[in-house]
């Protein structure tokens, strides 16, 4: 392996941690310094002068996932779509995407739980809990210029959103598609409109 190039500690340890979400991801717990190490193109050894141990790096990992930045990040490029029913249906993918990462990571930690006495130095739930608040605010702004078309502020119609794309995560196989469920959160279960 050819040695990395010279970087300042907290750009090497953001590096790291970048190179260590999707191993995570993919394996759990059970991911290891070497996959890091090659992941992030560096030596072993200095994973550990950045990182007291693999632990401190899953969990480092887990809560930059978390954060307002990445969040940020993943908001950058997304385009939902110019009418109410494309806004909908991009909508629901980006939670179900988002909510399914969060299970996931959220696995990852139980399971370190189960194996030794480990706590994260941040409380995950708080962070969760303004990511939550901070994406449903953008999606919302969002739908502020399909306000008229709405029964329910586009406050309230990003609440109904998430609570149809949790129980489409929670529920694997429901039989019913992205484009089936926001039919359905626009316009009903109804075939026709009652007399």
């Amino acid at each position: 392996m050819t040695r990395a190039a010279p970087m300042p500690p907290e750009k090497r340890r953001a590096a790291i941690i970048k190179a260590t979400l999707p191993l995570i991801e993919q394996h759990g717990t059970t991911v290891t310094t070497r996959q890091v190490a090659e992941a992030a193109g560096v030596a072993e050894g200095t994973i550990f002068r950045v990182f007291d141990s693999l632990q401190e790096l899953i969990d480092a990992a887990i809560m930059s996932a978390f954060s307002r930045e990445k969040l940020l990040e993943l908001l950058h490029d997304v385009d939902l779509g110019a009418d109410l029913e494309a806004k909908t249906n991009a909508t629901l993918g980006l939670l179900a995407q988002r909510l399914d990462t969060i299970r996931a990571l959220m696995m990852v930690i139980h399971h370190a739980h189960g194996q030794e006495e480990h706590k994260p130095d941040t409380c995950i739930r708080d962070e969760l809990d303004l990511r939550r608040r901070e994406l449903d605010a953008w999606l919302a702004a969002r739908f502020d210029e399909n306000a008229e078309e709405l029964r329910v502020s586009p406050t309230q119609y990003v609440s109904f959103l998430r609570l149809l794309a949790t129980g489409t995560v929670l529920h694997l196989d429901t039989g019913i598609d992205a484009a089936a469920t926001a039919s359905l959160a626009l316009h009903g279960a109804l075939r026709k409109e009652p007399n």
